[in-house]
This record gives structure tokens, C-alpha cells and sequence, in this order.
């Protein structure tokens, strides 16, 4: 047997270029994992996972997964089994662990052990096995965990297995897979100095190293389920439709998904969220004023409830990949950028709200050079020039006519300033001009289309919330308001047509010269 496991771990170690183990269990987080887009690696299967992705060994040790196996066959390449299989089957049964090691709190022991056991908890087994490849390597590895959610809450195993062959009780489960996560607690504790293994645990656990699409984005390199957006910001060929969400979202990983949704089927182009550093943003006199929500009764209790964390930019970028549907974001201060600046923005806001902070104008012009969107709501045309010098370096610039009142007047709406941006693009190619709109209802929108608009925004909600920030200028997705408003906007762009004159097909009605 222990020629066979060296020559596992000899060819193991020799399937390991990229110095990454994958070690598959069968939670349902699995489903929101690109499998197919795993990088080069050993993939290490636990029980029955194979069911989902076959890998290069296979663990398991319960007598139910070698029926289930037989029911597909046997896929992996080998097997450490706890029990005996086919011939033909390349594996090794392992001898029971010596009743002296028998115990829970011996698992680092058993690891350390020169020789394989048939563990119950095969977890061990497998990182025992990544132990060991390391060592044979001599250099640490990266070990990342997918579909181990530690919890049945969401259902006990992924959609791809057709049928749990395990018989577990939902109280009997959730107990043994609450002891498996505090053992595996103890691992990461182990190899906190990555010296010869770097564990990396896959899903919204306090000790997860990646959510499942940070995995997709990074590890796999894959936009998930869907591709991003392919619209030409520098020339998008139409005018741009953002839903601008704010912060209707509520903080609400359900609501912000509805919204999403029911954005891209009304034909929104672009979805767009704001992100503050709350606690770096206002004064602590601020933070601590009184203002109810069912967040707290102060400003800070309320923004820091509708902020979204890291979790729900992962959720956002996730449920806006598998709609196909883009997001950006308008950036309130620098924690704000380098927040979200792993998701590589393609545009990034900034707002009207804070055209005095130009000491972070200067800073975010040093750091980002692409496609910006700015708006002018309380501002004169020194603003303007001050914009297009700050961001001389940017890709482009989207620059957003805008009035600051909620809701804007009819007779305040000025739309013919976007008319002014326009006519700015025979100095500037880089301007696109586009309108921030305010103001209740869709004819703004449509003559700003007439002006020259390349982008319209417009602030969209879930229901009506009598307690969030700016939510009565806000088109309710809860209708189909913003569908009509799109549609409206698509009319006004097909009228609009195109500065060119010359004589259309249409066209047919003309007196004859007379001789």
C-alpha cells in the first residue's frame, strides 16, 4: 500500500505546474462555481463528488458512496477507500486508525502521521494528501476548498447530484458538518503560517478566503455564468439607459437582485450603486444626528445599514454577469475606488454631491484613467472646465447635465445645457454629454435625447420606503414605470435620428419644374 501512495503522491506532485489543489466536496455553493473554468491543478474529490467533476484522486470512506459510485461507475483516476472496490477499480484500502488516535481532538496527530487511515472526517485525508504533495515538491501550495458550505440552510447538497445516497436525518447532518467545520477551524489555525500549505475556503463563511464569484473573477478568470457587457463606452452607438439604484437596495441582498433584475428585463443598459466610506465620509456629529430607519435612529445607524460591504459588491457583480447587464458605481471618497477596484471598473461616477472635494478629484485622476461619468447638478460652467482638466487623462468623459432638487422643477430642468455639451465635443472628442435626471416623469429625458444625450440616469426603486434618502424621484420597478420610460426614451432616439441631411427613402413628394 505505501508504494502505491508514494507513487500517487510522485504523480500527483508531478500534475501540480500551477502549484493549486482543488478539493471538491458537494455543498450547494458548487452550483454558483464555473467548474469548467478550474485552472490546471489536482482536483481531489471527497465521497461522491466525482458525481459533479470527476478529479484526479478520489476519498471517501462510508460504505453508502461506494454504491453510489457503482451507480455511474467509477471516474476518478485512483481511490483511497475505506472499503474494497472493483479489480479493475486503481485504488488502496486503507487500515482503520489505530484506536489510540481514534479521537477528535487528535486530528492534527493523525495529520502528522506518516501513514493513511480510513477517516471518517476524509477532509483530513485529502488535506493530508495535499501535505504531502507539498512536501514532495518542496513548496507550499494553494488548497482551495469548493462546495464545503458548513451548513444545510441552503439546501444539503448541490443540484447536480441527482440523489443523496448518505440516508443522514437534516438533525444528523447538520451535526456532523458542524463538527467537521470547527475541525477544519483547526487546520486553518495549523497552517496559518502557509509554509508548506495556503488553505483557501470558497464561500460567505468568517473564514472564507473568496465568495464564490471572487473565485469565478480571479482564480477561474471567468466572468461566472455571463460575459460582461460588451458596449463601446468611447462610442456606444445609443444612448445609454443606467438604473440608478442609490441605495434603494436597502442593504438587502434579495431586493438588490429583484432590482437588478427587473432592471435588465425593462431594458436598462447599465446598472449603477453608490459606495461611501461612511465612517470616513461625515463628522462624527453627523454620524451621530438622529435619523430614523429600521437601521438605528441616527445617520449612521441608516447609512452604514444601506452601505453595500464586500459581499454584496461580490452578489452585484455575480447577478449582473448571469444577466448580462453591466455596473458601475459612483465613488465617494478613495477607501470607496480601492474598494472596489478589484472588480477593474470600466466606469466609475463622480457625483454633483461632492464637486467641492477637489483635493479627491485629484487623487482618483492619478489613480483611474478610464471612462469617468461626472455631473454638474449645483454648479457653474467653472466646474466644467475644472472637470475636463482634471480628467484630461481619462478615456473618456461622460458629463452629465444635472439639477439638484428632488424632484427638479419643469421650469428649472435646462435642458438645453446639455445641447452646450454637446457643442463642447468639437474641442473635446472625449465628451459624451448625457443628463442626471431628477426631475418627475420621461420628457426631460427625451429632449435631452433631442440635445445630444449619450447617457440618461434614472433613479429606480422597489415599492415605495417612506424613510429612504430620495426615493420620491425614483421610478418603482415594481411597475412597469421605468419599461415605459426606456420605451419613451427609444422613441425620442428614433425621431431624433442623426445630424445628417439627405434625402430618405420615405421621401417622395416634389412638384415638377415646369419647362
Amino acid at each position: 500500500m505505501q508504494d502505491s501512495l508514494s507513487n500517487l503522491v510522485r504523480d500527483l506532485a508531478e500534475r501540480c505546474p500551477a502549484n493549486q489543489i482543488f478539493i471538491l466536496g458537494k455543498g450547494p455553493s458548487l452550483d454558483e462555481i464555473d467548474l469548467a473554468s478550474v485552472p490546471p491543478g489536482v482536483l481531489i474529490n471527497l465521497n461522491d463528488s466525482e458525481r459533479v467533476k470527476p478529479g484526479d484522486v478520489a476519498i471517501f470512506s462510508a460504505n453508502w458512496v461506494r454504491h453510489s459510485l457503482a451507480e455511474d461507475g467509477f471516474d476518478a483516476r485512483f481511490y483511497l477507500a475505506g472499503k474494497s472496490l472493483p479489480a479493475e477499480v486503481p485504488h488502496v484500502v486503507l487500515p482503520p486508525t489505530p484506536l489510540e488516535l481514534d479521537h477528535e481532538e487528535m486530528n492534527i496527530l493523525r495529520l502528522e502521521q506518516p501513514d493513511f487511515f480510513d477517516e471518517s472526517f476524509v477532509l483530513l485525508n485529502a488535506i493530508k494528501l495535499s501535505l504531502a504533495i507539498a512536501k514532495r515538491k518542496n513548496q507550499p501550495l494553494e488548497v482551495f476548498l469548493l462546495g464545503f458550505d458548513f451548513s444545510t440552510s441552503a439546501g444539503a447538497t448541490s443540484q447536480k447530484m441527482t440523489h443523496d445516497y448518505s440516508g443522514a436525518q437534516q438533525g444528523e447532518r447538520q451535526a456532523i458538518i458542524a463538527s467537521q467545520e470547527q475541525a477544519y477551524r483547526q487546520f486553518l489555525h495549523y497552517f496559518e503560517s502557509g509554509n508548506l500549505l495556503r488553505l483557501h475556503h470558497v464561500g460567505n463563511k468568517d473564514f472564507s478566503s473568496y465568495s464564490t464569484a471572487l473565485f469565478n473573477r480571479q482564480i477561474c478568470q471567468t466572468a461566472g455564468f455571463a460575459t460582461r457587457s460588451t458596449i463601446d463606452l468611447a462610442n456606444p452607438g445609443r444612448v445609454l439607459v443606467v438604473a440608478e439604484l442609490t441605495n434603494n437596495h436597502l442593504g438587502d441582498p434579495d431586493r438588490l437582485v429583484e432590482m437588478i433584475e427587473r432592471s435588465k428585463e425593462a431594458g436598462a443598459d447599465l446598472i449603477k450603486v453608490q459606495k461611501r466610506d461612511v465612517d470616513g465620509f461625515y463628522t462624527q456629529d453627523q454620524l451621530n444626528s438622529y435619523y430614523w430607519s429600521p437601521f438605528g435612529k441616527t445617520l449612521g445607524d441608516y447609512r452604514r445599514g444601506v452601505e453595500l460591504n464586500d459581499s454584496m459588491f461580490d452578489l452585484l457583480d455575480e447577478t449582473c454577469r448571469k444577466n448580462d447587464i453591466e455596473w458601475f458605481s459612483t465613488i465617494l471618497d478613495l477607501p470607496s475606488y480601492h474598494s472596489i477596484k478589484r472588480f477593474n471598473p470600466r466606469l466609475l461616477k463622480v457625483p454633483s454631491t461632492i464637486s467641492n472635494h477637489r483635493a479627491f478629484h485629484q487623487e482618483l485622476a492619478k489613480v483611474y484613467q478610464g471612462a469617468i461619468v461626472v455631473s454638474t447638478g449645483f454648479t457653474e460652467q467653472e466646474y466644467v472646465d475644472y472637470v475636463l482638466e482634471t480628467f484630461a487623462a481619462n478615456e473618456v468623459i461622460y458629463l452629465l447635465h444635472c439639477i439638484s432638487a428632488y424632484p427638479a422643477p419643469r421650469n428649472s430642468c435646462n435642458i438645453a445645457v446639455v445641447r452646450a455639451y454637446e457643442h463642447l465635443r468639437k474641442r473635446f472628442a472625449r465628451i459624451l454629454p448625457g443628463y442626471s435626471s431628477h426631475d418627475l416623469g420621461n420628457t426631460g429625458c427625451m429632449l435631452a435625447v433631442a440635445c445630444g444625450a449619450r447617457m440618461l440616469e434614472k433613479h429606480v426603486k422597489l415599492g415605495d420606503v417612506d424613510w429612504i434618502h430620495f426615493d420620491k424621484v425614483a421610478i418603482d420597478l415594481a411597475t412597469d414605470e421605468f419599461k415605459r420610460f426606456v420605451q419613451d426614451v427609444r422613441l425620442a432616439e428614433e425621431i431624433t435620428g442623426n445630424e445628417t441631411k439627405a434625402v430618405l427613402e420615405c421621401e417622395h413628394h416634389k412638384y415638377p419644374v415646369k419647362d
